[in-house]
C-alpha cells in the first residue's frame, strides 16, 4: 500500500487530537475506591531509550543526514534519534519495535508541520537508509500504521461518548469495567485488523500483556467480596504469570515509586534537597543522581519563568475598562513572547492549573 493513498478525509479528524488519542482505565484504590486516571496507552508516547537529550540541532547530526527539508521542528531540537532500521542478509527488513518508534519520533511533531510534510520526512528517513526490498516493506508498514492510528481515533470518540453517559456509581462498578473490556477489544481488533500479524506482535505485544494483567487487577480490586489479603494473594497469581520482561519494568516503575514516597518522607522531616540526592544515589547510583540534578534544574528554570508570566498575566485580566476579548489577545500576545512555540501547551496546561 502507497502511504499517498492514505485520504486526508480519514486522516483530519486524526490531526485534530494530534495524535494522542489514547485509552484510559480507571484504578480502584483498595481501601476506599478512590478514582484515578492511568493510561493504558499512550500512541506516540516517545521512549527515552530512543530519543535521548543531545545539545545539537543540525538535521545532519540528529537524523545522520542533511534534510533537504530543512531544519527540524521545534520540539525535536536537543533530541538524538538513536533507533535503528536493519535488514537481512538478502534485503528484507528485519522487524522491531524501533520503526514504531522512528515513526513516532516523526509523527508527534503534528501541531508543528502539517501532516504532507511529515510524511515526506519519514519518506526521505527512509530512502536514505533503506534500499528495496525493505523500502517498500517500510512503507507499506507506515500506510497500515497510519490508517490504524485513525481508526483508534475514531473508536475513542465513540467510546468517551458512552463513558460520559455513566455516573458515578457506574464509574466505580462493574459496568465501566464491561466498558473498558469492549475498550480494549475493539482496540485489539483494529490493531490485527490494520497490521501484519508479525508487525502488530512485535509492535503491541508487551502493552497488551500488560494491559490484560491491568484489567485483572482492576477486576480483583473492585470485587467487595475479597478481604485484603486475598487480593494481595491473586495479584501476587497474576504478576507471576507475566513474562520476565513486563515483571523488570514493573520492578523499575516500583522502585521510582518509592523514591517519590522516599523524598516525600525526607521532606515531610525537614530535610533538604542535599539528603534528597543521597537518597537517588543510593537507589540509582552517581550518574542517574546527576541526571536527577539537571532535571531540577530545569524544572526549577521553568517554573521560575512562568511565575513570571502568570504574574504580568493576572495583571493584564485584571484591568479594567477592556472587553474580555482585547484582554485574551494581550494574555495570548504576552505567551508568544515568553514561550516558544512548542512550549504553548504547556503553558496552556499551567495556566489551568493556576486558575483551578
Amino acid at each position: 500500500m502507497n502511504i499517498n493513498k492514505i485520504t486526508k478525509r480519514k486522516l483530519l479528524p486524526f490531526l485534530a487530537v494530534a495524535f494522542t488519542a489514547s485509552i484510559v482505565i480507571t484504578t480502584f484504590n483498595n481501601s476506599d475506591h478512590e478514582v484515578n486516571n492511568t493510561s493504558l496507552e499512550s500512541e506516540l508516547n516517545l521512549d527515552q531509550n530512543i530519543v535521548k537529550q543531545s545539545n545539537v540541532t543540525p538535521t545532519e547530526e540528529v537524523l545522520g543526514f542533511d534534510s533537504k527539508l530543512g531544519t527540524l521542528p521545534r520540539s525535536l531540537n536537543g533530541t538524538l534519534l538513536g533507533a535503528q532500521l536493519e535488514t537481512s542478509e538478502d534485503g528484507h527488513l528485519i522487524l522491531s519495535d524501533d520503526i514504531k518508534y522512528i515513526f513516532d519520533y516523526f509523527l508527534s511533531t503534528i501541531n508543528e508541520e502539517d501532516l504532507d510534510t511529515i510524511l515526506l520526512r519519514i519518506d526521505e528517513y527512509l530512502n536514505h537508509y533503506l534500499e528495496e526490498p525493505a523500502l517498500s516493506e517500510s512503507k507499506t508498514i507506515l500506510a497500515h500504521y497510519v490508517e490504524l492510528k485513525t481508526s483508534l481515533f475514531e473508536l475513542e470518540q465513540e467510546m468517551g461518548a458512552e463513558q460520559k453517559n455513566l455516573d458515578k456509581d457506574q464509574l466505580l462498578g462493574g459496568q465501566y469495567l464491561n466498558l473498558l473490556r469492549e475498550r480494549l477489544n475493539l482496540r485489539n481488533a483494529l490493531r490485527a485488523e490494520h497490521l501484519d500479524p508479525e508487525v502488530n506482535e512485535i509492535f503491541y505485544q508487551e502493552e497488551e500483556t500488560y494491559d490484560e494483567y491491568t484489567y485483572s487487577r482492576l477486576l480483583i480490586n473492585s470485587d467487595k467480596s475479597l478481604a485484603p489479603e486475598e487480593r494481595n494473594l491473586h495479584i501476587i497469581e497474576l504478576q507471576q504469570q507475566l513474562p520476565e520482561n513486563v515483571r523488570k519494568s514493573m520492578r523499575t516503575s516500583q522502585i521510582i515509586d518509592e523514591l517519590k514516597v522516599e523524598t516525600n518522607k525526607i521532606l515531610a522531616k525537614g530535610g533538604n534537597q542535599q539528603q534528597v540526592r543521597e537518597l537517588r544515589k543510593e537507589m540509582f547510583g552517581e550518574e542517574a543522581a546527576n541526571r536527577f540534578d539537571t532535571l531540577d534544574s530545569k524544572r526549577a528554570q521553568w517554573q521560575s519563568r512562568m511565575n513570571t508570566y502568570l504574574a504580568e498575566r493576572t495583571k493584564i485580566l485584571n484591568t479594567q475598562g477592556l472587553a474580555q476579548e482585547a484582554l485574551q489577545l494581550q494574555v495570548n500576545t504576552l505567551r508568544e513572547t515568553h514561550f516558544e512555540p512548542s512550549e504553548q501547551m504547556k503553558a496552556k496546561v499551567f495556566e489551568k492549573r493556576s486558575e483551578a
